[in-house]
């Protein structure tokens, strides 16, 4: 699979995941904050959440499918993740046991495919 398939991929599953959490935002932040994350507070920043990664998502694969610059796209991303990533590693004591090691796996993966992405991008012309 090339960069930019498993780009396409990945942004898929951000618009799917995204879409899961403005729905049904309990059934995510459980396992992500473990109770806090049903709470009233916990899924108004899971809808936020949602709607951040359902707009990268959208945005990134509308790129790709219009051969629109997709590295504004992939940049965003990347911050996101790399936020999640390290917010997730800073509390990863006082989280559900299983939350660290998903978001290692989603997180990081999804870094990774921006990273191939970013570097496989042609340079902007002058």
């Amino acid at each position: 699979m090339t960069a930019r398939g498993l780009l396409a991929q990945l942004n898929a599953g951000r618009v799917v995941v995204g879409a899961g959490l403005i729905a049904r935002p309990h059934m995510a932040t459980s396992m992500w904050v473990g109770r806090d994350g049903e709470r009233p507070g916990g899924e108004v920043l899971a809808r936020a959440l949602g709607a951040r990664d359902a707009a990268l998502g959208a945005g990134t694969l509308a790129a790709l499918r219009t051969g629109q610059p997709i590295t504004p796209w992939v940049l965003g991303g990347l911050f996101c993740d790399a936020t999640d990533l390290l917010a997730t590693h800073a509390a990863r004591h006082r989280l559900p046991r299983a939350a660290a090691p998903l978001i290692y796996a989603l997180a990081g993966g999804a870094l990774v495919a921006g990273l191939a992405n970013v570097a496989d991008s042609p340079a902007p012309q002058a």
